[in-house]
């Protein structure tokens, strides 16, 4: 299934790439995204969080396979250096631990007047005989969800 988010920053793509690659922003995007535990580890421009996240939203049919909770982990790597306009780039691999759940996506990160345009696009996908398909649905809005957090996330790390 398809993944496609764009995302406002009131920032330029240098200080977006700064922020996503700090600690204390991805700490705070795991808590803003309602995650019940999560570690961050960042070594320069990439980065892996791992968030446990209750379920409690997902339908019961995908709850009866998951459980009461799901751990994803999520591993993201910008390029080091910009594009020629400024834009910057990064591929995120996400996994279900446990489960045949994936994502991979591409992010470009552009200047817009005095801030920056987000574009994510790739693809879930849940490999699970005859659900499959459901259980992608059933993911795609807590991804959208997450993705969407993290401007939200990063006015509240700036104002801390």
């Amino acid at each position: 299934m398809d993944i496609r988010t764009t995302l406002h920053w009131p920032v330029p793509p240098a200080d977006v790439v700064a922020a996503r690659c700090d600690p204390a922003y991805l700490e705070t995007l795991c808590r803003r995204t309602g995650a019940v535990d999560h570690s961050v580890e960042v070594d320069g421009l990439r980065t892996v969080v791992r968030r446990v996240m209750p379920t409690d939203r997902f339908p019961d049919f995908a709850r009866k396979m998951t459980g009461e909770r799901i751990t994803l982990v999520e591993t993201t790597t910008w390029r080091a250096e910009a594009d020629p306009d400024g834009a910057r780039r990064a591929d995120t691999a996400m996994h279900v631990e446990g489960a045949p759940v994936t994502s991979a996506t591409s992010t470009v990160v552009r200047p817009e007047g005095d801030g920056a345009v987000e574009q994510v696009t790739g693809q879930v996908t849940a490999k699970v005989p005859l659900v499959g398909g459901r259980i992608e649905k059933a993911v795609l809005p807590a991804l959208d969800a997450a993705l969407e957090a993290q401007v939200d996330a990063y006015e509240q790390w700036r104002g801390r």
